[in-house]
């Protein structure tokens, strides 16, 4: 398999035959390189492999006994809160409405009770804040959020799909803007309240909750799209379910813990975050490629893995690709991509025409000093060698 094309940069990958774990094809494979968002395979396995595939977040709001005009608006960690309402949709399937959380409080409290103040409580995780290893740039331009356990639309400035304004923006306050998001659905009754940060007082009463869509359907739609906020709160999630900090720093020892669990190496393994967005995370071809031969396995506790990632044929970030002579593999492969700057990734499982499986991990980088550059061609370069794989099957060599 020829990886000379300069469109692959300086070149990792590792191709592996996923019934007897045979490593068929290794250039640089136990060499550690950026992964981009083929990390989120990593945090996606750790998610299935120790949260109930019915996992759900919930988002409460209260009223204050000691103070009634007082609500308290308790994030969950639910990122797709939404401030919409048909005929208007976001990106995220059948989300719980803010509308819902107002409606249901309002019918408790009365027509004549006036709200004067709404407690945005944003306890839920340990940390809320942006990553310090993402760039400035990637903070607030629509690539992620500020990780909050509440939010509306994942703090799109408008995530109305609908809209011709529609702008992935975020802000630096996601807490407050839901908070201002729910004074509006409340109305008139709350048309002065003030939005202010702080926690849920013990004499409290439940008014309202709303609940997410199964953390399947997160992990999902993150693979399929590569939506980082939703990786990293699904990280957070994970994180809460085992006991661990729910921090940006516990992420590669969740993910670690389910690497020990399956047997698998983590030589190399750097997890800044959850959704490979840091220039500063590091993987190598042979962990990631193990990962997806263990999840090809009936009775792995991540066997379901490939059902959640996304092929050329659904929707997401491969629709546009494997077309040309590329597109033999078309129908016989799921993966996930990967981009940041200076760097181009791929792993996935494809279906040789031998009727093989095979894992592969793939990662083209620039290495300006030794005269490596990725360039526009080298998504096509990558999914050349997917195609490859799948015409060579078990017989496939360097």
């Amino acid at each position: 398999m020829q990886t000379s094309n300069p469109a692959l940069g300086k070149f990792y990958g590792v191709v592996q035959d996923t019934t007897t774990g045979k490593i068929l094809f290794d250039i640089r494979g136990s060499q550690p390189t950026q992964s981009a968002s083929v990390l989120k395979l990593l945090t996606a396995s750790a998610a299935l492999f120790s949260v109930p595939e019915d996992y759900r977040a919930s988002t409460r709001v209260f009223r204050s006994t000691s103070e009634p005009t007082t609500l308290i608006l308790v994030g969950g960690g639910d990122h797709t809160l939404s401030a919409f309402n048909q005929p208007s949709y976001t990106t995220y399937k059948n989300p719980p409405k803010i509308s819902a959380l107002a409606s249901i409080a309002l019918k408790k409290i009365g027509a004549s009770a006036k709200i004067n103040k709404i407690v945005v409580d944003t306890s839920f995780f340990d940390e809320t804040d942006f990553n310090k290893f993402w760039l400035p740039t990637d903070r607030t331009n629509g690539y992620v959020s500020l990780i909050s356990p509440l939010m509306a639309d994942a703090d799109r400035a408008n995530g109305d799909l609908t809209s011709t304004k529609y702008s992935a923006f975020r802000s630096t306050n996601p807490a407050t803007r839901a908070g201002q998001y729910l004074r509006s659905a409340l109305g008139a009754q709350a048309s002065g309240a003030k939005v202010v940060d702080g926690l849920l007082p013990d004499d409290s009463v439940l008014l309202a909750t709303v609940r997410s869509q199964p953390i399947t359907e997160w992990i999902e739609h993150a693979l399929h799209v590569s939506d980082n906020t939703e990786t990293e709160i699904v990280a957070r999630h994970v994180e809460k379910y085992l006991g661990l900090p729910t921090t940006f720093a516990a992420i590669q020892p969740m993910v670690k813990q389910m690497l020990s669990s399956l047997g698998i190496d983590q030589t190399g393994l750097v997890m800044k975050d959850a959704s490979g967005l840091s220039q500063s995370d590091r993987v190598t071809a042979r962990l990631v490629a193990s990962v997806l031969t263990e999840s090809v396995k009936p009775e792995s506790p991540i066997r379901f893995l490939s059902g959640f990632m996304a092929a050329p044929t659904s929707y997401g970030s491969l629709t546009a690709r494997f077309d040309g002579p590329r597109a033999v593999a078309r129908d016989s492969l799921v993966a996930k991509s990967g981009f940041i700057p200076g760097l181009s990734s791929l792993a996935g499982l494809v279906q040789a025409r031998d009727y093989s499986t095979l894992a592969f991990a793939f990662f083209a980088k620039s290495d300006s000093k030794n005269g490596f550059n990725i360039s526009y061609e080298t998504k096509d370069a990558i999914d050349g060698l997917v195609a490859k794989a799948y015409l060579c099957g078990l017989n496939l060599t360097k």
